[in-house]
């Protein structure tokens, strides 16, 4: 969890690692719509929950990276 008010290295990260991931793994991206702006950047679908399930179950991808936020853990 990204809590520090300068995280400008922390989310590059995170999102070089998201990128990462679509590319390598062919995975599909999906986030939660009160996720940071530069995560939904780099995602292949942004929405609530119900609307994340339903693209979660539509996709025939292998791998399925979900960017959730805290209060859904």
């Amino acid at each position: 969890m990204i809590t520090s008010v300068d995280h400008t290295a922390e989310v590059a990260s995170l999102v070089e690692r998201i990128e990462r991931l679509h590319r390598v793994r062919k995975a599909v991206v999906l986030a939660y719509n009160q996720q940071l702006s530069e995560v939904q950047d780099v995602t292949n679908y942004v929405g609530d929950s119900p609307g994340l399930s339903r693209q979660a179950a539509a996709t025939d991808a292998e791998v399925i990276v979900f960017c959730g936020v805290h209060c859904m853990a």
